[in-house]
């Protein structure tokens, strides 16, 4: 009996490096899926920044232009004022000169705003580059380390892969068939010691009288409690 369970927890050994190697693969790519789709969010933040001083700086151009056509009107009226000849042409211009400096102070206070705003924005994307540019390369380590990760299971797997199907062959077929039963549900984890009457799967004390029967070794054993195939083993060393 205890030759079977030999050649099962070898089989175990050699899966469970398997699966724990695909359980990575599956997550790894994930992770890095994480870290571009964090590194994108980042430039797609500086980029929304970068279109609002644009857009800013659109808004502007024509506030300048008809800031500089105001003020040619408050020159043209300062020049005329001079050659006016009655009260009436007087009140008139006036009149002028006043709608053009109200709009003229509406326009600089526009400006000033839309100035206010682009400065602001402008301190906050250097605010954002500058995490961004910190983040960047602990994350693209992380990133490159994932990659190196990724490479490794690949070997790990690939390492593996054929001696699984050999030492299948070399287990009975009744207890493969539970083993592969058990293992569907426990992670890959279907055989473990059974240490001082404790399972090495759920923890859980077994009945002093099972545990005895697992020592003596008559027959395969299954953890009431998980359902995991037991072996005994007496000292956490021989784990």
């Amino acid at each position: 009996m205890k030759d079977l369970l030999a050649d099962l927890i070898a089989l175990q050994n050699v899966e469970l490096e398997i699966y724990k190697a695909e359980e990575g693969l599956k997550q790894s790519p994930k992770e890095i899926e994480e870290i571009d789709s964090i590194i994108t969010a980042r430039r797609r933040a500086l980029d929304a920044i970068d279109e609002e001083i644009a857009s800013a700086e659109e808004r502007k151009v024509p506030l300048e232009a008809e800031l500089n056509e105001n003020q040619a009107i408050l020159d043209a009226a300062d020049a005329r004022i001079k050659r006016i000849k009655t009260n009436k042409e007087y009140l008139a211009l006036q009149r002028e000169i006043d709608l053009a400096k109200k709009r003229k102070a509406d326009i600089e206070d526009t400006i000033l705003s839309i100035m206010d705003k682009i400065d602001r924005k402008i301190v906050e994307r250097e605010r954002i580059k500058q995490s961004f540019e910190s983040d960047k390369v602990i994350l693209e380590d992380k990133k490159q380390k994932l990659h190196d990760h990724i490479t490794e299971l690949e070997a790990i797997r690939d390492e593996n892969k054929g001696q699984d199907e050999r030492l299948r062959k070399g287990v009975d077929v009744t207890l493969l068939s539970k083993y592969d039963r058990i293992k569907q549900s426990k992670k890959g984890l279907a055989v473990v010691a059974c240490i001082d009457g404790v399972c090495g799967g759920c923890h859980m004390h077994i009945p002093p009288q099972l545990f005895n029967e697992l020592v003596r070794g008559d027959r395969i054993i299954n953890c009431p409690v998980c359902q995991r195939i037991l072996y005994a083993n007496t000292s956490p060393e021989d784990v």
